[in-house]
């Protein structure tokens, strides 16, 4: 080499900051593990915490997946620093077909699992929703890179990592605060009520009572509450709410990418990858707000499947948003861009009405079980989200002659 030569440069500063927050990620779920660990081995009880040790169990083996999926970006950003980083192609439609056929163990060591006591039961349930959650979001993932090549682990992984330790808690923090404000009106236009504050003071001493049996909230005060403002507030919340906040900060990754100067299909890929992101930090943390051990294997399997439905529910939407950015980047026309966000805000919104609000339906009625009217409008909109999946796929697979692009041998 000519001594006046320069070295090449194969990195530039989002690798640097990939590999900042990559290793920040690996330390902290890291460090999540093994204080949840430490927790399981005294039992689930330490320093007045009292937590289910499938919780716990649940917890530590949600940390060690994001841990590796950290450890994965921290070594791959590396080799691309270095200038040794090898693009990795897709696995054959085989392959698919085998890691989705995966959960047919899973869901049959679920069904023996409910034959054991409470206890083992809620622990095996706990452990088996990982791969019950995972599985699906990493399949529609490879399924959404059909007809691409060159896959590269380093801009996986960083997605990933960028939604877990960035996009999403942000999300989750906006709508904290939005939940708060709306809690607080309605909390103020209750306060002049004397049954309102009786029943503050009744779960104040007895917080166990509104979780064990909500219905006697509904039973013992339903003079109280106006239902209609009531489910008005659930339907703005789940319908509304959540859903703008959602599909507008998925996809901050994306526009990220902009640097890159990535083409539609590219721009695809990073949305799917947003989303699935998104989809397994809910869907492994909304685990935890189960309990495990008052379910039946019959409860299990079906949020199990609801959860598949909510992971191809945020993977579409941001991969139809992700297109919709790449072409923006290309002609600059905004109507399309708007419609894929107002198309990703209906399907989250539609999905939404149907799962949250066939759930407290049964509540208002008195009922144990859901309507199948619910349930059979999961499974048509399920299935017509599966088509624009695969519609989209084709679509971003024709934005591009040239799979193998350049832009991403660099990623």
């Amino acid at each position: 080499m000519n001594l006046d030569q320069q070295p090449t440069k194969h990195y530039d500063w989002i690798d640097i900051a990939q590999l900042v927050i990559s290793i920040l990620a690996f330390f902290q779920f890291l460090s999540w593990a093994g204080l949840m660990g430490l927790l399981a081995c005294l039992g689930g009880k330490s320093a007045g915490l009292s937590l289910e040790l499938s919780m716990v169990i649940n917890m530590v083996l949600t940390a060690l997946l994001f841990s590796v999926i950290a450890l994965v970006s921290i070594i791959s950003t590396i080799q691309k620093i270095r200038g040794v980083a090898k693009p990795r192609g897709l696995p054959r439609s085989g392959a698919l077909l085998f890691s989705i056929l995966l959960l047919v163990p899973i869901f049959g060591l679920a069904a023996l699992a409910g034959l054991a006591s409470a206890k083992v039961k809620a622990i095996a349930y706990a452990v088996l929703a990982i791969p019950a959650i995972a599985i699906p979001v990493f399949w529609l993932l490879r399924l959404g890179a059909r007809g691409q090549k060159a896959a590269s682990p380093k801009r996986e992984s960083g997605f990933l990592i960028f939604s877990f330790k960035i996009s999403t808690p942000y999300i989750l923090i906006i709508e904290m605060i939005l939940f708060i404000f709306l809690g607080t009106i309605f909390m103020l236009s209750m306060m002049g009520k004397p049954e309102f504050m009786e029943l503050i003071s009744k779960i104040s001493a007895n917080p166990e009572w509104l979780a064990s049996d909500p219905s006697r909230l509904f039973t013992e005060y339903q003079s109280l509450f106006h239902l209609p403002t009531i489910i008005g507030l659930v339907l703005l919340t789940v319908a509304g709410i959540m859903p703008v906040v959602e599909e507008l900060f998925k996809t901050i990754g994306v526009w990220l990418l902009k640097v890159r100067n990535p083409n539609p299909s590219e721009s695809f890929r990073a949305g799917l990858l947003c989303g699935a992101g998104f989809a397994l930090f809910e869907g492994l943390l909304s685990v935890n707000s189960l309990a495990l051990k008052n379910i039946g294997f019959s409860e299990w399997a079906g949020l199990m499947l609801g959860r598949f439905g909510g992971s191809l529910l945020h993977i579409l939407s941001s991969g139809m948003i992700g297109l919709a950015i790449g072409k923006f980047w290309q002609n600059r026309k905004f109507g399309s861009l708007f419609l894929a966000y107002l198309i990703s805000w209906s399907l989250h919104a539609a999905w939404n009405v149907l799962a949250v609000v066939g759930g407290i339906n049964p509540l208002l009625q008195g009922k144990e079980t859901q309507s199948p009217l619910y349930i059979v409008g999961l499974v048509v909109l399920f299935a017509g989200m599966l088509l624009i999946f695969f519609r989209l796929i084709a679509k971003a697979a024709r934005t591009t002659p040239q799979m193998v692009d350049s832009q991403e041998a660099q990623a």
